[in-house]
């Protein structure tokens, strides 16, 4: 186990990641390679596997640091999970707000989706404060996952095309508009807020 906090980890962690956003300025996330990302960051690869176990694991690391900043800095209702058309506005003004490179690695479905993955990690963040009775009676767990996979896939695409047609609708307008639409479309399947 890698001890994150020490200088030499932080130095080596840094430096991978600063070589990825630079080869993300030239490339495509598929022509990102360990070996393209450890001579650009000066680090052996040996050093690389050391961090982390594939390149993906490298991605997970990035799209967590991505999710722990939101939801320790942006996400005001975490622990209400009934908030669904506030969730869904938070997110979409933090996603709107991000640098290039990270709008460009939540627009591009690739092997590694990290729109997909970003979702995902956002929605399981709220439903692991959401007890049993959160979605109607007689949901199984099933149906509950397809109805998550509708709002993240809905979600996912929203901010996609915003972006694909050039963001002409402004931030706010937009993230109302996916609140309003995501609340809409799973209120009903919503048990009672608890009093």
């Amino acid at each position: 186990m890698v001890n994150t906090s020490d200088l030499r980890v932080v130095r080596t962690r840094n430096a991978l990641r600063a070589a990825f956003e630079a080869l993300m300025a030239e490339d495509t996330l598929d022509k990102i390679t360990v070996k393209a990302l450890t001579e650009r960051a000066g680090v052996n690869r040996k050093t690389f596997y050391l961090h982390y176990e594939t390149i993906e694991a490298f991605y997970d690391d990035i799209t967590n640091d991505l999710m722990n900043e939101f939801f320790e800095h942006h996400e005001k209702a975490v622990d209400d999970p009934w908030d669904m058309d506030g969730h869904a506005r938070r997110f979409f003004r933090y996603l709107a707000a991000q640098p290039p490179m990270i709008e460009s690695l939540v627009c591009s479905p690739n092997l590694y989706d990290f729109g997909e993955r970003i979702y995902a990690t956002q929605m399981t963040r709220y439903r692991s404060f959401a007890d049993d009775d959160f979605w109607r009676e007689g949901m199984t767990a099933d149906a509950e996952e397809l109805v998550c996979a509708l709002i993240r896939n809905m979600a996912l695409e929203f901010y996609r095309q915003w972006v694909r047609r050039g963001k002409t609708v402004p931030v706010e307008e937009a993230a109302q508009l996916l609140g309003l639409m995501t609340l809409d479309s799973v209120e009903h399947l919503m048990s009672p807020r608890p009093s």
